[in-house]
């Protein structure tokens, strides 16, 4: 669920990593599936028209041109969806929409979410008094946590609160 290597800030060991939901995990190889899907009707299509000296076949190459942007635009969105945590602070970005990012000099706390809400991973109170809500990772209604009462996003949350303790301490 989460990559990481070592940046060095300030002194201090901060980790860099990239969370992702399941979702977007799956939608990664369903995207490449359909592209390839795609790329196999359009190579039917021609070998097909050139073998039976017919163009008829040639109308596939539509659904393969369908094919492979619906896959494009799954395997887009869901190398887009990801919570990042970095030296800076934190990025996050859903499958459509625009990216949001929240820096360490400008937090003030993070706060657990309430119940309820599968994309919410925490809330962000920033040092002006706003509330930055963090709906990072979307979990479909059909995983085992769902039937449950939510999410479980502490892995997460623990690394995000894990490295604004290490900025912090390292800036004060």
């Amino acid at each position: 669920m989460t990559s990481r290597e070592r940046v060095r800030l300030s002194g201090v060991d901060l980790m860099e990593s990239t969370s992702r939901s399941s979702a977007s995990r799956i939608n990664v190889v369903v995207g490449t599936l359909v592209m390839l899907v795609g790329i196999l009707a359009a190579i039917a299509a021609v070998v097909l028209s050139l073998v039976l000296e017919t163009a008829g076949f040639l109308a596939l190459l539509i659904p393969a041109a369908l094919a492979l942007g619906g896959g494009a635009f799954v395997l887009w969105g869901a190398r887009r969806s990801r919570l990042r945590i970095d030296a800076d602070g934190f990025v996050w970005a859903g499958f459509i929409g625009a990216q949001r990012s929240v820096r360490w000099q400008v937090l003030e706390q993070l706060v657990p979410p309430a119940p309820g809400d599968r994309r919410l991973v925490t809330t962000a109170l920033l040092r002006d008094g706003s509330r930055v809500p963090v709906r990072a990772l979307w979990e479909p209604a059909t995983v085992p946590s769902a039937s449950s009462g939510g999410a479980d996003h502490s892995e997460v949350q623990n690394a995000l609160l894990s490295a604004h303790r290490r900025w912090l301490a390292g800036n004060r």
